[in-house]
C-alpha cells in the first residue's frame, strides 16, 4: 500500500491486486495523512482489484491495457502473488502444475514490464521451516524476480533486507530502516 501512495504521489496511476482480501482504503488514509498528504486525490489513483482465483489474478493483468481505469498504470502491485495458486493447487501432488502456472503469469508480468515500461512489486508468502526459510513458489519466483526483500518491523519501524539473488530470505545483507 506504501508503494502505490507513493506512486500516486508523483502523479501515477497504480493497479492493486489483492488476493488476501486485506486492501484497506480506510488504512491508505491514514497512511498518507502521517505523510501530510491529500489522501482523496492519492486514493483517485489507484485502482483496487479483488482476486479470489488465479484465472481473476490472471486476468486482472491480461486485461489491463483495454481496460480505462487500468490502461495508464504505472505501478502493479500484487498481494500476495502466489496465495490463490497455493489454494487451488495445494500439496506436492500439485507442484509442477502450480509452478508452470505461475511461471505463465510471472512471464506475462514480466513481459508487460519490459513493453509497457511498467513496475510490478509482488508480495509473497514465506514458510518457516526448521531447517530454512522458504519463499512460496521457490525457484519458479526467484528466477523472474529482478529484486527481493524482506520487511520486518522492529523497534517501530520497518526494517528493508535486501535479499541476494539465489539467496533464501534468511539470509542478510545491506539492511535499512524505513519509517
Amino acid at each position: 500500500m506504501q508503494t502505490a501512495l507513493a506512486a500516486a504521489k508523483t502523479g501515477a496511476r497504480s493497479l492493486y491486486i489483492d488476493t488476501e482480501g486485506s486492501f484497506r482504503p480506510e488504512r491508505m488514509e491514514e497512511m498518507a495523512k502521517a505523510r501530510g498528504w491529500d489522501p482523496r486525490e492519492l486514493l483517485e489513483r489507484v485502482v483496487y482489484v479483488r482476486s479470489d482465483s488465479s484465472s481473476e489474478q490472471i486476468e486482472a493483468i491480461r486485461r489491463m491495457d483495454s481496460r480505462s481505469a487500468t490502461s495508464e498504470s504505472r505501478l502493479v502491485v500484487v498481494d500476495t502473488l502466489t496465495r490463490n495458486f497455493s489454494l487451488e493447487l495445494p500439496g506436492r501432488s500439485n507442484l509442477s502444475s502450480r509452478q508452470a502456472a505461475l511461471n505463465v503469469h510471472l512471464s506475462e508480468m514480466a513481459r508487460d514490464s519490459y513493453l509497457s515500461g511498467r513496475a510490478y512489486v509482488l508480495t509473497n508468502r514465506v514458510t518457516f521451516g526448521a531447517t530454512r526459510d522458504v519463499g512460496i513458489g521457490g525457484k519458479t519466483v526467484e528466477q523472474l524476480v529482478h529484486e527481493s526483500l524482506m520487511l520486518q518491523r522492529e523497534e517501530g519501524k520497518v526494517v528493508a533486507t535486501r535479499i541476494p539473488t539465489g539467496e533464501r530470505a534468511s539470509a542478510q545483507m545491506g539492511a535499512a530502516g524505513v519509517d
